[in-house]
């Protein structure tokens, strides 16, 4: 770096790299730096310069609790803030919760059957997500429920402000709620 004019300096380092040291097709003949150039005396002009590795995006799991009774769907809003905030949503089940006790507690149902229904993955800009959906059919035992759960007619999820890969679970899963 020289000891003035630092920003210029900057300014000029990106401005060459951005119209005459370019990735793939760089103008060595207009560079007016070609007589020190490390890449064009090796003979890498191809190869330099490098692209910034990729991060490693994480993977993360969740667990999905499709409940279901007399064709309608067990929905709760999501908290305002984090993934999916506001949006209505299926109940996520915690880490190693088990799904019937879990569901029986939180909702006051009595669970019927726990099938497992197909996984799907879905990326975020800075994670993957892996969703295990499971299809409970359930009764419930009380007409109380907390606030921001719902019961929601399999035939009004389409105008349902739900995330794109709930959305895409319950289509997949539409035959149940016809039942």
């Amino acid at each position: 770096m020289p000891k003035r004019d630092g920003g210029t300096y900057n300014q000029a380092q990106m401005d060459l790299g951005a119209t005459v040291c370019t990735r793939g097709k760089p103008r060595c003949d207009a560079c007016p730096l070609d007589d020190i150039c490390v890449a064009r005396a090796t003979g890498r002009t191809a190869e330099l310069p490098e692209p910034k590795p990729r991060k490693a995006i994480p993977q993360r799991e969740a667990t999905l609790l499709v409940l279901c009774h007399e064709g309608r769907i067990l929905l709760e809003t999501r908290p305002p803030a984090g993934i999916w905030g506001g949006l209505l949503s299926l109940p996520e089940l915690p880490e190693a919760a088990d799904a019937r006790q879990w569901a029986a507690q939180r909702f006051a149902c009595r669970v019927i059957a726990v099938s497992p229904a197909p996984t799907l993955d879905h990326a975020f800009s800075h994670f993957r997500l892996r969703i295990t959906p499971l299809l409970l059919d359930v009764e419930p035992t009380s007409a109380a429920m907390e606030p921001g759960l719902r019961w929601i007619a399999g035939d009004d999820l389409a105008a349902a402000a739900l995330p794109a890969p709930v959305r895409r679970i319950l289509e997949s899963l539409q035959a149940v709620f016809r039942r």
